[in-house]
C-alpha cells in the first residue's frame, strides 16, 4: 500500500454525504491495509455521566453484541488508552500496562482474541469541542499479522484524522446546538472566565440586565437547567475560544 493507492479514497471523504459513504471507506481501507475489521466510535460530551456515542464497525456480530450489552468500555484498556493519550497503540502492547489493563481488561483482550480479533491497532483523535475519535482497525488472521499493522499504522493514522473531519461534518448538519449570536458568545465568554453578569456588562458596555438577557437565552440554546450548566456544556462542546 502507498499513498497513491490511499488518495482515491481520501478523495472521497471529501464528498461523503451519509454515514454509509463513511461505511464504504472504512471497508475499502480495510481491504487496501488487509486487514478485516475496522471501528469508528465517537463519544460526545453532552453529558459527563452519560456521553453521546456513535459507532460504526464490522466487527463479530456476536463480540459488538457482548461488549455493548455487558458495557465492556468501562475496562476496555484500548478506550481507557485513548482517552488519555494522541497517539497511535497496537493492542498486544496494552496487554502488559498495567496503567490501562487491570484485570477486567485483560479479561476483555482475551475474550475478543477469541471472538476473532486476534490483534488490532487504534488511533485516538480529539477534536476542539472535546469529542474524542477511536479508529481502529483488526484481523482475525493472525499470519504476518504484526507486519500487517505497522505497514497500514501511517495510513491509518492519517485516514483517521480525515474520516473524523468528515464525520464532525456531517453531524453538524443534524447538531440540535442552536447557533450563538455575538453577543450570546461573548456574555458566555467572560462567565467563562468566572465574571459576574455586573461585571460583564462593565466590559461589554452594557446594562446587567441585558447580559442576564443573553445569558438566559444561551442557557437555553445549550438546554442547560441554569447558568453554570451552560458554562459548562460550553466548555464540553468546544463553542468558547481564548482570545489570541
Amino acid at each position: 500500500m502507498d499513498m497513491e493507492s490511499l488518495n482515491p479514497l481520501i478523495q472521497s471523504l471529501d464528498k461523503a454525504e451519509s454515514v454509509a459513504d463513511l461505511e464504504q471507506s472504512f471497508l475499502k481501507l480495510c481491504e487496501l491495509c488487509d486487514l478485516e475489521y475496522y471501528l469508528f466510535s465517537s463519544t460526545k460530551a453532552t453529558s459527563l455521566s452519560a456521553p453521546e456515542i456513535f459507532v460504526l464497525s464490522n466487527y463479530p456480530t456476536e463480540w459488538y453484541k457482548l461488549y455493548f450489552d455487558n458495557d465492556f468500555k468501562k475496562y476496555d484498556p484500548v478506550v481507557r488508552y485513548c482517552f488519555e493519550n494522541a497517539s497511535p497503540i497496537m493492542w498486544s502492547t496494552l496487554v502488559n500496562n498495567e496503567k490501562y489493563c487491570c484485570p477486567n481488561g485483560l479479561q476483555i483482550m482475551q475474550d475478543s482474541q477469541t471472538a476473532g480479533l486476534v490483534d488490532g491497532m487504534s488511533v485516538p483523535v480529539k477534536a476542539p469541542s472535546g469529542e474524542i475519535c477511536i479508529f481502529s482497525l483488526a484481523s482475525g488472521d493472525a499470519a504476518n499479522l504484526s507486519s500487517r499493522l505497522l505497514e497500514a499504522l501511517p495510513y491509518a493514522q492519517y485516514f483517521s484524522h480525515l474520516v473524523f473531519e468528515a464525520y464532525l461534518r456531517l453531524n453538524i448538519e443534524n447538531s440540535e446546538i442552536k447557533p450563538l449570536t455575538p453577543k450570546e458568545k461573548e456574555s458566555l465568554f467572560w462567565a467563562c472566565e468566572g465574571k459576574t453578569a455586573w461585571e460583564t456588562s462593565q466590559i461589554m458596555g452594557v446594562s446587567e440586565r441585558t447580559v442576564n438577557f443573553h445569558m438566559s437565552s444561551v442557557t437555553a440554546k445549550l438546554c442547560a437547567v441554569n447558568r453554570q450548566h451552560a458554562v459548562a456544556k460550553a466548555i464540553m462542546y468546544g463553542l468558547i475560544k481564548p482570545h489570541t
